[in-house]
């Protein structure tokens, strides 16, 4: 059933291996044998309130939570009142968010009006090893009631050498005034496979901020549907993606703009090598009526190989006629100019490679407020620096 759903999105599939997830005869993962520790395997200290998913089921031996009052992160399975959220339908175009939908498992947080989570929330999605291919499934459902705000990190991993596959359907909706700064980290493993389907609705001045941060894995697809709904409300969407070798990550990102005044801005970067690959098709729909909409879109990769590949695609659909949009995308190699100056003031051929990537991709790091995580991803943009020249 899988295969057909995904044969049939030949437009927004066309860049995306999809073989990956149909090859493998996945079974539903089961309980791992042995709870491993998350010291040492995930990249947010302690300190932050955490959850964990491990193979799809909430794993309360890994939840950490003192939570402060107006601030909630249960298992979906004592998620009450949100069953209008839980039925509603996937959006069209995305059928593995309608799979995921069936997941029994899963976080949902809240936070109740002009409540703050006082430190960060750390949620983790782990597939744990085993001998044969292993699948899940889980929903994460947030909720900020207006005048609420919270900082959230959502970080997914896999272990072992057999093929895993997490599928998951996540849900935010943002109140009015609401703000929610909202990481996600990709470190799946080199049989890890990820697919996301993430809703967000803000309504009136309400603020969604987001980092999507690719740090490896065979696969990894995320479909991001944002509707702005409420008059003044703004959406930033930040990306950065590091592969190598055969590693593969697609990017497809739709905002519909419905009301008046709302902001976008929006900017993806990748650093590919070897022979990876990495997709990204950005859509911003400005809709009849949402005049004064100020929206950007741009989409720029630095390629160090001649076998990496990119397909970019930053768009418009503007129904409005009152309205700032532009967008644009590039794909380049490293500049011969700025290798030829770094070395001409007596830096190493190597090291002035390593220097260019760093600023290429650093932008992103600095984006990121949390200062633990943006410590922990420029270790990991270094780690991801070619060592060689090629």
């Amino acid at each position: 059933m899988i295969a057909e759903d995904l044969a049939a999105q030949k437009e927004s599939w066309r860049y995306t291996p999809a073989a990956v997830l149909t090859g493998p005869d996945f079974k539903p993962a089961g309980v791992p044998a042995r709870l491993e520790p998350l010291g040492g395997r995930v990249l947010c200290p302690v300190g932050f309130h955490r959850a964990a998913l491990v193979n799809g089921r909430w794993e309360a031996k890994h939840a950490v939570l003192k939570l402060p009052d107006g601030v909630t992160v249960e298992p979906l399975s004592q998620g009450s009142d949100l069953d209008e959220m839980l039925d509603r339908p996937a959006p069209a175009g995305m059928p593995l968010a309608a799979e995921a939908s069936v997941a029994r498992d899963g976080f949902v947080v809240r936070v109740a009006r002009h409540a703050r989570a006082d430190r960060p929330i750390h949620l983790v999605h782990i597939s744990e090893a085993s001998s044969v291919a292993e699948s899940s499934q889980a929903r994460v459902l947030v909720v900020l009631e207006p005048g609420a705000s919270a900082e959230l990190v959502e970080e997914t991993l896999s272990f072992g050498d057999a093929p895993s596959w997490k599928n998951v359907r996540s849900q935010v909706e943002l109140g009015e005034g609401s703000f929610l700064r909202h990481h996600r980290v990709v470190r799946e493993g080199a049989q890890g496979r990820l697919t996301l389907g993430l809703e967000v609705s803000l309504a009136s001045r309400a603020r969604y901020e987001s980092h999507a941060l690719n740090l490896g894995g065979l696969f990894a697809r995320e479909d991001l549907r944002v509707r702005i709904e409420g008059e003044g409300a703004e959406c930033t969407l930040n990306g950065l993606a590091l592969l190598g070798g055969t590693e593969f990550a697609d990017h497809h990102a739709l905002v519909e703009h419905i009301a008046v005044g709302g902001t976008t801005r929006a900017l993806y970067k990748a650093v590919i090598d070897d022979k990876a690959r990495f997709v990204f098709d950005g859509l911003i729909w400005v809709k009849p009526g949402a005049q004064k909409t100020d929206a950007q879109v741009y989409n720029k990769n630095l390629l160090l190989s001649e076998d990496a590949r990119v397909n970019t695609n930053p768009e418009f659909k503007i129904l409005a006629d009152d309205v700032s949009c532009k967008h644009g995308g590039a794909v380049g190699q490293m500049s011969l100019e700025a290798l030829f100056y770094l070395q001409s003031r007596g830096i190493g051929a190597d090291e002035a490679r390593r220097l260019l990537i760093y600023a290429f991709g650093s932008e992103m790091i600095d984006r990121i407020a949390l200062e633990p995580l943006k410590l922990a991803l420029a270790d990991a943009l270094h780690g991801r620096m070619p060592k060689e020249h090629h």
